[in-house]
């Protein structure tokens, strides 16, 4: 008999304990106490599972929804799909300039004549690197040679170099049976990034973007999308990237077997940041919703006034010191000479130009005490390696010119530094925001002065492929690096910026103006007018006692409450009546208005002494702490020197083979106290030039010095060499006087130089020229040369010797440090001492 699932309700056998349909375990049989169910009535389940083969999945007919794009896929979507017209156009702007450019350098011929090996296309390609630095691209050429050594033949069959013609087995030439050949390979590179171009580049992209963003807004195209100007921004910077790498590639030329390199990718990828830097900072605020956003932080707010500012400053700061740098660079004389352009057709001025914010930023750390830092390098398979550096800075300034270039170069440091705290005081709201973009201004300056140098790196290596002995190899390479130290630099930087930044706010004070952008003070409400409703204020928010706000305002505050025309003081506000905070607890008077109660007259203060008070502060404490840190790293160079040179400011001592005065004289005075005193003046005495002074030496001569030369102590083992030098530097005079002397001043100098070429300490000897000449009516002979003294440094020397009448032999030698004889104030102080040379015996 069948029975049913208690579960399901399916019929299954009496004897099965489990449902067949379902699987669950059944009740057992109801026994004969319980009344049974009917048997012909199946139990209802309480709730009864699907059956599995029920189709209660949902139909696979209904179509899913695809999945949204992210944001970003979104982002680069509507960029490439948008407009792209506006941005060639915006583009065109930089890479056009680029080529330009490049075509004007590219136009003179640089000295070459109708046969000339490098073309206009040649010109252009080569100029076109040069330019392409200014975005990050390089500069570097590769050459490689191979040739064949002589006498590689074999035999008298190789070539030619056989038996017959004598150099056969006998000379070596042409005995080996296998060939040599010499390959020899090298690469030159220039490290320039010659900002003036990198400024009109940004100009330029300026320009194009601006004109874009005005395109934008008149036809209404931002509405369409909310970060419309920062996909314009993206297209352009793209386009920007793609012609700048188009550039790249046409810039690399190959003439006569030497290829040039502009690193594509390395200019692709600056001008990509570039781009991108300059296009977005100018079209995210055609977008108003997304500029809301990133502003709506006060942070936010606070970076982007400090970066404005520190821009601001920093372009002011720039152009007064290339201006400075350029006037300072048109008054050197024989600029061309020494920039070795005499033969190129080019002025150097117009090569300045190129170069002129490197220049700027050379002058602004000269200013702040840094200095530009030049070093050599070489190295050689051979030969080993070996580096030599120098500096100049303030100290190397005053030796070359004079006193009065120290402190110019001091005050256009402190004007640039104030520069700064002015304008952070002016735009920025707070001292922190000012500090903030002092730190942003400090940041660009590092990040230029590293940029600034100029370095030149020279490798090179040949191979011979010698036969039977796996031939061999040799190289070495050098480089020669010049810029300003930036260790120094952040120094300086610091001393200088943080503390303008702080006298900023006094000196806008003393001026009257305001610290900060304006804002509109609070005030505590007035009672309204008769005819005008009053507003229901709560008795929580009516203050019980009014009184202005010293603090700056919040942001609502401002937005909110217009300021008025005629504020009215704390102390004639009238009091609310906490009972009725609608009306006043005393009625006002409406016709006899409150007016303002100026505050009591203050003594005025003496703005001129205050001017003097600050810029003297400044000085002090900017200039002082270079000052000392320059004292401290001349001391540190005084004591690394020889010890028995320390008190002459590291002069080294004079030998007779050092001297090219020959003998010493039979019985010199040697008088410490015996000053030289300035010579009356006369008629057949000359006066002395502008900043010497004439001096009268016991040993019977008078001629000019620089102002502040002294006579030193003599030598008791030389007597007959008398040395006038300053308190500082490696410049001196020696003069050497022989009396009854047995020989011409030409052979004295060629029997002296025998010795100065095996003196240890005059190494490499450098003779550039030796002849004989007149002085004064009288035989004589000048000898010019170079040498390097104990302390590494490169000695000029220029020596006029000549008998005098009375048979004496008078040398007035002049040494001068190489780094600085190029300026001209070396040749032109030995000139004013030659002029003025007079014998008082």
């Amino acid at each position: 008999m069948a029975s049913y699932c208690p579960h399901c309700g399916a019929p299954s056998p009496d004897e099965a304990r489990f449902c067949m349909k379902c699987g669950r375990e059944r009740l057992p049989a109801p026994t004969a106490e319980e009344s049974p169910r009917p048997e012909q009535t199946p139990p209802t389940p309480e709730a009864p599972p699907p059956p599995p083969q029920a189709p209660t999945l949902s139909p696979t007919y209904t179509p899913t929804t695809p999945a949204a794009p992210s944001p970003l896929a979104a982002f680069f979507t509507r960029t490439f799909r948008g407009g792209w017209a506006g941005s060639v156009q915006a583009a065109l702007w930089p890479v056009v300039l680029l080529l330009a450019s490049a075509a004007a350098l590219a136009t003179p011929a640089y000295g070459q004549d109708d046969d000339a090996v490098f073309g206009f296309t040649d010109r252009l390609r080569i100029a076109l690197a040069l330019l392409l630095q200014s975005v990050g691209g390089g500069f570097e050429f590769t050459g490689r040679e191979e040739r064949p050594d002589f006498g590689s033949g074999s035999g008298s069959d190789g070539l030619g170099l056989g038996t017959d013609t004598g150099l056969g087995t006998d000379t070596g030439l042409g005995s080996g049976p296998g060939s040599t050949t010499t390959a020899v390979e090298g690469t030159a590179s220039l490290h320039l990034v010659p900002l003036t171009m990198t400024a009109l580049w940004i100009v330029a992209l300026y320009i194009g973007v601006r004109v874009l963003r005005n395109r934008l807004v008149t036809r209404g195209a931002v509405q369409g999308s909310a970060t419309a100007g920062l996909e314009a921004a993206v297209r352009v910077a793209l386009l920007v990237t793609v012609g700048v790498l188009a550039l790249a590639l046409f810039a690399q030329p190959e003439i006569e077997g030497v290829e040039l390199s502009s690193s594509p990718v390395l200019a692709a990828l600056g001008a990509l940041l570039l781009g991108l830097a300059v296009s977005g900072a100018v079209l995210l605020r055609v977008d108003t919703s997304l500029w809301a956003r990133v502003t709506a932080r006060p942070g936010a707010q606070t970076l982007v006034r400090a970066t404005g500012t520190a821009l601001r400053a920093l372009v002011v700061v720039l152009v007064l010191c290339s201006v400075v740098a350029f006037i300072s660079l048109a008054q050197v004389d024989d600029l061309s000479e020494i920039t070795d352009l005499d033969d190129s057709d080019i002025s150097p001025l117009l090569v300045a130009l190129l170069i002129l914010p490197n220049l700027a930023v050379t002058a602004l750390g000269i200013g702040w005490g840094a200095g530009a830092e030049a070093s050599v390098r070489g190295s050689s398979s051979m030969y080993g390696g070996g580096r030599e550096s120098g500096s100049f800075g303030l100290s190397e300034l005053g030796d070359v010119t004079n006193d009065w270039a120290v402190v110019g170069a001091l005050a256009l440091g402190l004007v640039c530094a104030l520069t700064l705290g002015v304008l952070a005081a002016r735009r920025c709201v707070g001292r922190g925001e000012q500090l903030l973009a002092a730190g942003v201004f400090f940041g660009m300056v590092l990040l230029l002065a590293g940029f600034s140098g100029i370095g030149v790196e020279v490798s090179g290596q040949a191979f011979d492929s010698g036969s039977g002995f796996g031939g061999s190899s040799s190289g070495g390479g050098g480089s020669v690096d010049t810029g300003l130290s930036v260790p120094e630099m952040l120094l300086f930087g610091l001393l200088w910026i943080f503390p303008a930044a702080l006298l900023g706010p006094y000196l806008l004070q003393m001026t009257g103006r305001q610290t900060a952008p304006p804002t509109p003070p609070t005030y505590a409400p007035l009672p309204a007018a008769p005819q005008t409703p009053p507003s229901q204020t709560p008795p929580s928010q009516a203050p019980a006692t009014p009184t202005p706000t010293s603090a700056a305002p919040t942001q609502t505050a401002a937005a909110h409450t217009p300021p008025p025309a005629h504020p009215t003081p704390a102390a004639h506000l009238t009091p609310m009546d906490p009972a009725h905070p609608a009306h006043p607890a005393h009625p006002a008077h409406p016709a006899h208005p409150a007016h303002p109660v100026h505050p009591a007259p203050t003594k005025p203060h003496n703005r001129a002494a205050i001017w003097v008070v600050t810029i003297v502060v400044a000085l002090v404490v900017g200039g002082g702490a270079t000052a000392g840190a320059l004292l401290w790293r001349d001391m540190g160079d005084d004591k690394a020197g020889n010890g028995d040179d320390a008190g002459k400011d590291n002069r080294p001592a004079v030998s007779r083979s050092e001297d090219p005065t020959g003998a010493p004289s039979g019985d010199p005075t040697d008088d410490p106290g015996q000053t030289p005193t300035p010579a009356s003046s006369s008629d057949e005495a000359p006066e002395a030039p502008e900043g010497t002074e004439r001096v009268t030496d016991p040993e019977g001569f008078s001629f000019a010095v620089p102002e502040g030369w002294s006579r030193q102590p003599v030598n008791p083992e030389r007597p007959g060499q008398i040395t006038y030098a300053g308190s500082t530097g490696r410049e001196e005079f020696l003069v050497g006087v022989v009396a009854d002397a047995p020989y011409t001043s030409y052979e004295n100098f060629r029997n002296i130089e025998k010795h100065t070429k095996a003196a240890p300490d005059k190494s490499d000897y450098d003779r550039i020229r030796m002849e004989e000449n007149t002085f004064q009516g009288r035989d004589g002979a000048i000898w010019e040369y170079t040498y390097t003294d104990k302390g590494g440094r490169t000695i000029h020397a220029l020596n006029q010797s000549y008998v005098a009448q009375n048979g004496t032999e008078y040398a007035i030698q002049l040494s001068w440090r190489e780094d600085f004889w190029p300026a001209g104030e070396g040749a032109k102080t030995h000139g004013a001492a030659l002029d003025t040379w007079r014998l008082t015996d």
